[in-house]
C-alpha cells in the first residue's frame, strides 16, 4: 500500500510541474505585454509633452509683427523646437519635406525668405504650410507632420466630434489660418511582447494650438488702404514747406505708442520716378513719424519705439526708391519732435479695413438700418406723432417766432416738411428738438443751430446733388448745447455720455464757407443706398465703385469742405478702451463701439467713391478743431489743404489715399490708441486639443 501511494504522489508532482511551466509562460507573456504597454504609455506622454511645447513655440512664431499668421515661420519654429529640445527628435531634418496647403512641394520654410514673408490667407491654401519627416531614433521610428493652417474637418480624430469640443473649431473667417497642429506617430518593435506578436507597437498623438487677431499697441494716424498704384501719400510741394508730421503719444492709462503711418500699397506699377512713389515727401522732413515717449518720462523718447512708417510694397521686395522719394523726405525718427536718427520705411503685410470693420460693423450697420426705416417712413410726408409746422408756415423758411411757437424741447421730434431747399431765416434759427427730420436738403441763409439734437436726418428726397450746402455767414450746428462746449466755445474734448448721429440719405456734404459744428457727433453719409454701401465682408479692398447702380457706382455721399470753419468731435463716452498690458478691449468698449446712437470715437463713415466733382476735402485756415476717426475707405484721395497749420491731434484718417494740396499746408497729428483703431497683432489663445 505504501508503495502505491508513493507512485500516485510522484504522478501528481509531474502534473504540477507541467501546470507551473504553463502558468510561468503565460505570466511571462502577460508581464511582457504590461511592460510594452507601459513603454507605449510613456512614449505617448513624452511625445505629447514635446508636441505641446513645440506647438506653443510655433504659435508664438506665427506672429511676424503684422497681425497675420505666417504659416511657414510657425511650422519651422515648431519643427526646430522638437529638434533642439528633445533627444529623441535630434535627427529631425527641416531642409526637406515641405509642401503648401494644396500639396505642392515647396522649398524650406526655415530658409526661403519669400515663403517666410507670406501671411496665411484663409481662402488661399497656397499660403498654408505643411512639413513632414520620417526617421528613427532610440529603437523607434517616427512620422511627424506639422501644419498651419489646420482645420478639424475630416481630421479623423474622434475627439473633434465630441459635444464638449465640437464648437471649439476656431473662427470660421480664418478657415484654419489661426491654428497650428503637430501629429507624431511612433512605431516601436515589441520587446518580450514579441512572444505573442511580431507587429510593431504604434501610438499617435496630436497637439493643436490657436492664435487670435486682436488690436495691437500702435494706432496709425493715417491708415491708407489703396492696394495698387502710386502715390498713396503725397505732400503739397517740393520745397519742404508742406508736410505731415505724426507724433508719438502716451495715453492716460499708460499706453505709449510711436507716431505711425501705414500704406497697403503694393507698389505695383510704381517706377520710383517723378510722382511714382508710394510716399512722396516732396522736401526735407515732408513725411515724418516721430518716436513714442517713455511712459515714465514723457519728455524723453522711448528707444524701443521709434517712429514707424510701414508699407506692403517693402514686404513684397520692392526697393526704397519706389517706396519713398528719399530717406530725407520720408522717414521714421528716434526723436520726439525734431531731429533724431532717420528710420527707413519698414515692411508690413496687408492691414486692410478688417479691424475697423470688426470694431464698428455692428453699430454702423445697425444705425444705418434704423435710419433707413425712418427715411422710408418720412419720404412722402410727416411721420405720425411728430411735431411739424402748421400749413400756414413755409417750412422751408420758418421765422424764429414760428419756431418758438412750436415749444420744442429735447424730447420733441420735429419733421420739417420742406420738399426742397431749406433756407431758414436770415436772422438765424435754433431748433431745440432732440430728433429732427429734414425732408429736403439744407442751404441755410444764416445759423442753423440744433443744440439738443441727438438724431438728425437729411432726407433730400428731391435728389439734389448736395444734401447740405453750407456757405458764408451760415452754419450747421448739432449737439452744441452749453454742456458740450469747452471754455473756448469749441466742442469740448473731455468724456461725456452726450452723443449724436447725423444721417445724410443721399447727396454730397458741401461746405465753401461758414461754420460746421458737430459736437460728439457721428455722421453717416449713406450715398443714396439703404445699406450705406457698407460691404458685407470685413476687410474689403477700396474700390472706385462701392455703390452699385448709384452715381456710376460711386455713390452720392462725399464730404467736401473747401472753405469756412470746422469744429467736429466724435462721441467720447469712454476714457480708456484698451487694457495697457494685453491691448484687449476693456469691459464696456465693445458696447460703446457698437452703439447705434453714436459709435465711440467715430466721427465720419462714408463709403462713396471719388471723382473729379465729388471729392473728399478738408480745408484749414480758420477754426479747425477735428477729433475722431474719419472712415472714408474709398476716398482717392482725401485732400487736406488751406495753406495753413492743421492740428489734427487725436484724429485718425482711414482712406484709400491722402494728399496735401498747395504749399504751406502743414499737418500735425497725434493719436491716442484708446481713441483710434490700432494695427493688428496676434494674441495667443493656447492649446485647444
Amino acid at each position: 500500500m505504501h508503495g502505491e501511494v508513493s507512485r500516485r504522489d510522484r504522478d501528481e508532482r509531474g502534473a504540477v510541474l507541467v501546470m507551473v511551466a504553463l502558468f510561468m509562460t503565460l505570466l511571462m507573456v502577460a508581464a511582457a505585454f504590461v511592460l510594452d504597454l507601459g513603454l507605449v504609455r510613456v512614449d505617448r506622454q513624452i511625445d505629447k509633452s514635446a508636441a505641446d511645447s513645440a506647438t506653443l513655440a510655433g504659435l508664438h512664431a506665427l506672429n511676424a509683427g503684422d497681425g497675420y499668421p505666417h504659416s511657414y515661420i510657425g511650422v519651422c519654429t515648431a519643427a526646430q523646437y522638437l529638434q533642439r529640445n528633445s533627444g529623441r527628435f535630434a535627427g529631425v531634418d527641416t531642409t526637406t519635406g515641405w509642401k503648401n496647403g494644396l500639396g505642392a512641394a515647396s522649398t524650406s520654410g526655415c530658409t526661403d525668405a519669400s515663403l517666410r514673408k507670406k501671411a496665411c490667407k484663409p481662402t488661399d491654401k497656397s499660403t498654408w504650410a505643411v512639413w513632414t519627416w520620417s526617421g528613427e531614433s532610440g529603437g523607434a521610428s517616427f512620422d511627424i507632420k506639422i501644419e498651419s493652417g489646420y482645420t478639424f474637418t475630416g481630421s479623423g480624430w474622434t475627439e473633434d466630434s465630441l459635444p464638449a469640443s465640437s464648437s471649439d473649431t476656431g473662427l470660421a473667417s480664418q478657415a484654419g489660418c489661426d491654428q497650428l497642429a503637430i501629429t507624431i506617430t511612433q512605431s516601436r518593435t515589441p520587446g518580450l511582447g514579441s512572444l505573442a506578436t511580431e507587429s510593431d507597437l504604434v501610438t499617435s498623438i496630436r497637439s493643436v494650438g490657436r492664435v487670435k487677431a486682436q488690436p495691437g499697441d500702435s494706432a496709425p494716424a493715417l491708415l491708407l488702404l489703396k492696394q495698387t498704384g502710386c502715390p498713396v501719400l503725397r505732400t503739397g510741394s517740393n520745397s519742404g514747406d508742406s508736410y505731415v508730421h505724426v507724433f508719438g503719444a502716451v495715453s492716460n492709462n499708460g499706453i505709449s505708442q510711436p507716431g505711425t503711418i501705414h500704406s497697403d500699397g503694393d507698389g505695383v506699377g510704381c517706377t520710383g520716378g517723378s510722382n511714382s512713389n508710394v510716399f512722396i515727401g516732396g522736401g526735407g522732413n515732408g513725411i515724418v513719424a516721430f518716436a513714442g515717449p517713455l511712459v515714465s518720462n514723457p519728455t524723453s523718447p522711448d528707444p524701443s519705439k521709434p517712429g514707424l512708417i510701414s508699407s506692403v510694397a517693402l514686404t513684397n521686395g520692392l526697393s526704397g526708391t519706389v517706396i519713398r522719394d528719399s530717406l530725407d523726405n520720408v522717414h521714421g525718427s528716434t526723436a520726439l519732435t525734431t531731429g533724431g536718427t532717420s528710420q527707413e520705411v519698414v515692411g508690413r503685410s496687408l492691414v486692410t479695413r478688417r479691424l475697423v470693420d470688426e470694431r464698428y460693423f455692428t453699430g454702423v450697420k445697425g444705425a444705418i438700418s434704423a435710419a433707413t426705416g425712418v427715411f422710408a417712413t418720412g419720404a412722402t410726408g410727416p411721420i405720425t406723432g411728430w411735431t411739424k409746422f402748421p400749413a400756414s408756415v413755409d417750412a422751408c423758411k420758418p421765422t424764429p417766432a414760428q419756431v418758438t411757437a412750436l415749444s420744442l424741447t429735447s424730447a420733441s421730434r420735429l419733421y420739417v416738411d420742406c420738399n426742397g431747399k431749406f433756407i431758414g431765416d436770415t436772422a438765424g434759427l435754433t431748433l431745440d428738438a432732440g430728433t429732427i427730420y429734414f425732408r429736403g436738403w439744407l442751404n441755410p441763409a444764416r445759423t442753423l443751430r440744433m443744440p439738443n439734437a441727438t438724431k438728425v436726418y437729411i432726407g433730400n428726397h428731391v435728389a439734389n446733388a448736395s444734401a447740405i450746402d453750407l456757405g458764408n455767414n451760415a452754419s450747421v450746428e448739432v449737439n452744441n448745447n452749453a454742456a458740450n462746449l469747452g471754455a473756448t466755445g469749441l466742442c469740448g474734448s473731455g468724456q461725456s455720455s452726450s452723443k449724436a448721429t447725423l444721417f445724410v440719405r443721399s447727396g454730397v456734404f458741401k461746405q465753401t464757407g461758414g461754420l460746421l459744428r458737430l459736437c460728439r457727433t457721428t455722421t453717416f453719409m449713406m450715398g443714396g443706398s439703404s445699406t450705406g454701401c457698407v460691404p458685407t465682408t470685413s476687410g474689403t479692398p477700396p474700390t472706385a465703385a462701392p455703390c452699385p447702380g448709384i452715381n456710376s457706382g460711386r455713390g452720392y455721399g462725399q464730404f467736401t469742405q473747401t472753405g469756412g470753419d470746422i469744429d467736429w468731435t466724435a462721441p467720447d463716452s469712454v476714457d480708456a478702451t484698451l487694457d495697457p498690458s494685453t491691448m484687449d478691449p476693456l469691459p464696456g468698449s465693445a458696447a460703446a463701439w457698437s452703439d447705434i446712437n453714436g459709435p465711440e470715437d467715430l466721427a465720419l463713415w462714408a463709403e462713396s467713391g471719388t471723382n473729379s466733382s465729388d471729392t473728399y476735402n478738408m480745408t484749414g485756415g480758420g477754426i479747425f478743431n477735428v477729433r475722431g476717426i474719419f472712415m472714408t475707405p474709398n476716398a482717392e484721395p482725401f485732400i487736406l489743404s488751406g495753406g495753413a497749420l492743421l492740428n489734427l491731434t487725436n484724429a485718425q484718417y482711414i482712406c484709400s489715399s491722402l494728399e496735401l494740396n498747395g504749399a504751406g499746408t502743414r499737418v500735425l497729428m497725434k493719436v491716442d490708441p484708446n481713441s483710434a483703431v490700432t494695427l493688428p497683432d496676434l494674441g495667443l489663445v493656447g492649446l485647444v486639443r
